[in-house]
Parts: structure tokens; sequence; C-alpha cells
């Protein structure tokens, strides 16, 4: 199989990064092949340690290109400052990529950071549960990803609207409309929203976004569950034809990209983040705060939470390997990151971490009182 590589030197930030793109059959198999090399720390006597290798694959371009570029810039941040050699590719939102780019780390890199997008985690974890390795994943958060070596730092998606439901009944709106997108992350964003809805005695319906339009939106309170264009389309569509939900939450609304997107239009809107930044310090990594301050240096942007999720995976991927933890010791293990609580139940989904609710006021996220 003829394949061709050219290797050049670029760099991202102030970071030097070799770009390899490789192409196989006239078909480009691995796009930005980013090596970073950070400082290494010293160890004992003076001498260089061997660095601590890491590697994952991240959507630069594509459909998860939003949060993709967010996620390695706060992957990268963690790399520079722990003293890790990382290795990042952009799969494009390519299973085949990314397939590729993790089978060739299996017996080559250290630590194995998941991807971002549950369907991308979904089309990696076989192999690298089938090699004995453990998956550190920031960045799926379906809930079927709950397996043995896949050590999940984000809250289960079926209660991403844990906190838009329990809004609801505070301001004693009793009908729900969840706009369900395709594909297993919505489907349990859609579940856990219809649970926990009837739990608390509320009329709940769920609908395509195609139906939306023929949908009575006075009174009740919509959700959106989709991809994050679906959502932007609803929004806007909502807006411009003057149809105004008693109350309006959308996935896609927890990160800045949202508004950029909108503008007034995101206004009032709520949506699940998976972090916040305090003060606290953690058992792992430096606090929230610290990671902000650290990551508004290094790029002059708020960090997002795909950004805070993929650091704080490296952060405990990096701990786990230097207490030489293994798959058997996840369950077990309670800890806390720059993200939060770490806890795995038995079934090893993530029970510790809980998702934020926030509301998009004056331009800026603001966290939703919980009195």
């Amino acid at each position: 199989m003829p394949v061709t590589r050219n290797i050049r030197t670029a760099y991202t930030g102030d970071q030097p990064v070799e770009v390899m793109d490789t192409i196989s059959n006239g078909e480009a198999v691995s796009y930005r092949f980013e090596i970073q090399v950070s400082a290494q720390p010293q160890s004992g006597g003076g001498m260089n340690s061997p660095p601590t290798t890491a590697a994952l694959t991240l959507s630069l371009t594509g459909p998860f290109e939003r949060q993709g570029t967010e996620a390695a810039e706060g992957v990268r941040l963690w790399a520079e400052l722990a003293g890790i050699r990382l290795t990042l590719v952009d799969d494009r939102g390519s299973k085949t990529a990314a397939a590729r780019a993790y089978a060739a780390w299996l017996d080559s890199m250290d630590l194995l950071i998941g991807p971002y997008a549950s369907g991308l985690v979904r089309a990696v974890a076989p192999l690298v549960r089938d090699a004995g390795r453990l998956l550190w994943n920031h960045g799926g958060s379906a809930d079927d990803l709950a397996q043995p070596g896949v050590v999940s730092l984000p809250a289960p998606a079926s209660s991403y609207f844990d906190g838009v439901v329990d809004e609801a009944v505070a301001r004693r709106v009793d009908r729900l409309v969840v706009v369900q997108g395709t594909g297993p992350f919505a489907q349990a964003v859609a579940d856990g929203t219809t649970t926990r809805a009837s739990e608390r005695g509320l009329d709940v319906r769920a609908i395509e976004v195609s139906a939306v339009d023929a949908e009575d939106a006075a009174g009740a309170a919509f959700v959106l569950a989709s991809r994050f264009e679906d959502d932007v389309a609803v929004v806007r569509g909502l807006r411009r034809a003057g149809r105004t939900p008693a109350l309006l939450g959308a996935v896609a609304a927890g990160i800045p990209a949202f508004a950029r997107e909108l503008g007034e239009a995101a206004e009032g809107v709520l949506g699940p983040v998976q972090w916040w930044p305090n003060d606290h310090t953690p058992e792992i990594g430096p606090s929230g705060t610290n990671f902000a301050t650290c990551y508004r240096r290094r790029t002059s942007r708020e960090p997002s939470y795909p950004a805070a999720q993929a650091a704080a995976a490296g952060y405990l991927a990096h701990a786990a390997h230097q207490q030489g933890l293994q798959g058997e010791d996840m369950p077990q293990w309670a800890t806390s990151t720059l993200l939060g609580d770490f806890a795995l139940d038995a079934d090893w989904r993530q029970v510790g971490h809980h998702v934020t609710t926030v509301r998009w006021q004056g331009g800026q996220m603001v966290p939703l009182a919980t009195d």
C-alpha cells in the first residue's frame, strides 16, 4: 500500500510541533499529526527522567471542530505544565481515522486519552479495552460509555437537563417538550430528561427537530438535544418567529460558541456545563480558577468545559500512572480534579461529578441559582 508522508515544522501558540500529512492510496488517513514536546521535570540527582507519553485524537477540523479545538488547548496546557510528551492527531470527526490512530498507540504510549464526541469514543473504546489498556474519557458522556476500561470523567448525558427540569418545576411550568436529535447521545439526553420530568410531575413528550414548527411553544419548556448546528437553528427559528417558550434549554448552550453564533438570541437560554471554575484545590492538579488563569494567559480566551474536561483527564491519567493504578482499581478510586469529584460505581458509571446548569445573561454564562 503506497504511503507518502510530508513532515514539516509548525507552531501552535508558543509550542513547536511536527505536522505530518499522511496520504495512503490517495486518501488522507492521518491529518495533522502534532508532536508537542514540553520541558521535562527534573528527577532526583539532577538527571532528566524519561518523559511520560500521552496520545489522543481530537477534531481540529470537521463536525466537532468547535469543541475539539477547545479541548486541544486544554490538553496542551496540561501537557506543558505537567511535562508530558503529547501526540495529537486531528481525526476530523472520522471514526476510521480515530481508530487507526489509537491502534498505533496501544503498545507505545503511556497514557491514552479519549477523543471528543461520544460516537468517536464508542469507536475506539473496544480496541483499547481489548488490548488491556485504559481509555481516559473526557469527551463522551453518552450513558452506554459506562463500561470497564473506559474511565469517564463527565457526568452522564442522561443527567444533562436535570437542572432545567427542576427550574421548570420551580417556575410552575407543567409541560416540557424534548427536541431530540439522532444517535445514542441525544437518546440518552432525551431519556434522562423524560424520566426526570415525569418523576417531577410534568407532562412531557419528545419530538424530532423537524417537528418543532408544528409544536405549541406557549407556556411550555423546550429543551434541545441535537447537534450544535441544529440547536442553534431551532433557537434562531423560535426567536425570529416570535415564539417564546416559558423556558428554553439547549445542550449547545454550554459552550461559548453558542452566543457567538446567536448573539442576543442566546439571552435567557439555559444549558448544561460539565465544569464551572472555583478556587477549591482538588486532590489532583490545579484548582479550576488556577487552570482558567493559565488558560487565559496562554490563549487570551475564556476556557470552556471541553477544555477543562480534557485537561482534567490528563491530570487524572497521569496521577494514576504515577501511582501504578490498574483497571481493577478504578471503581474504588475516589478523588477530585479541577472538573470536580471523581468516582465510578461498579458499572464504571461516573457518580461523583454532576452537571452545572447555566443561563446566558448579558452575553455571559451565569450559573443558575439553586436555592
